[in-house]
């Protein structure tokens, strides 16, 4: 199966466990953080208020067509009922966050995040490989001991569908000689920076969900791991951090 096929059938056939459990956590996170609306419609886009409903709307599209639709519809009655209509998105939030518990109870996925036993590489494999594949437009590994046959593995399949970037150590150059080879068959060419200062194994999609694995992507699943996503409240702060680490390293 080709790399394009890949990621087409991925969209088709929606978000897995993991996806849902990093949604299940931003849906509870706005849900126990929506702002004070006051008395006063408040227009600004940039108000907190107006961002959050920004934000609402696109977690309920995610989680399903009825619940866009709930939402649009709350939405267009809040220039006339500011007071009331921020209760009301909220159980909207809390009742989309009911429904995927239960879709991942059912499945056997509710514990969020998954830790692996020794020999389980392929299970390891199977869930990165799916994380990474729901990245929209860019995708970011913070790994020192990131090397040439992590980058085939897991980011081989990312062909021309959003941009790469790694940030390693010890085997820079051999992630180096992968990344000519990768970009002399697609079109997008994927950055690399190397630095001593990085220790802990990251996986950063699209600025903004952030994962933590056990130890080192390379080794995953010889050994016992884990793969977990931050939560919403934290996740901005380490980005944050490993994003000015990335302005500051030697690019390869």
């Amino acid at each position: 199966m080709n790399d394009a096929l890949s990621r087409l059938q991925k969209k088709i056939s929606g978000d897995g466990p993991a996806e849902r459990q990093i949604l299940l956590m931003k849906l509870l996170h706005e849900f126990e953080n929506a702002p004070d609306f006051g008395n006063k419609y408040i227009s600004d886009a940039s108000s907190p208020q107006q961002q959050w409903i920004a934000r609402v709307g696109a977690l309920l599209a995610r989680v399903g067509f009825e619940h866009k639709l709930a939402f649009q519809s709350s939405k267009r009655t809040s220039v006339q009922f500011w007071q009331v209509v921020r209760e009301p998105m909220r159980q909207q939030l809390l009742a989309a966050a009911e429904e995927i518990k239960l879709e991942l109870e059912l499945d056997g996925h509710e514990d969020i995040g998954q830790v692996y036993e020794a020999q389980q590489q392929y299970d390891f494999l199977r869930d990165l490989t799916e994380i990474i594949l729901g990245a929209e437009y860019e995708i970011l590994i913070v790994d020192p001991y990131f090397d040439g046959g992590a980058f085939d593995t897991y980011l081989s399949g990312i062909g021309n569908s959003c941009g790469i970037r790694v940030l390693c150590g010890k085997y820079s150059a051999d992630v180096a000689g992968r990344i000519a080879a990768f970009k002399s068959q697609f079109a997008v060419e994927p950055e690399l920076r190397k630095t001593k200062d990085i220790h802990d194994r990251l996986v950063i999609l699209d600025g903004s969900d952030c994962w933590i694995v056990g130890g080192s992507i390379k080794d995953a699943g010889k050994k016992p791991t884990y793969l977990v996503p931050l939560q919403p409240g934290i996740a901005p702060t380490k980005i944050g951090i490993y994003e000015a680490l990335w302005r500051s390293s030697q690019p390869v």
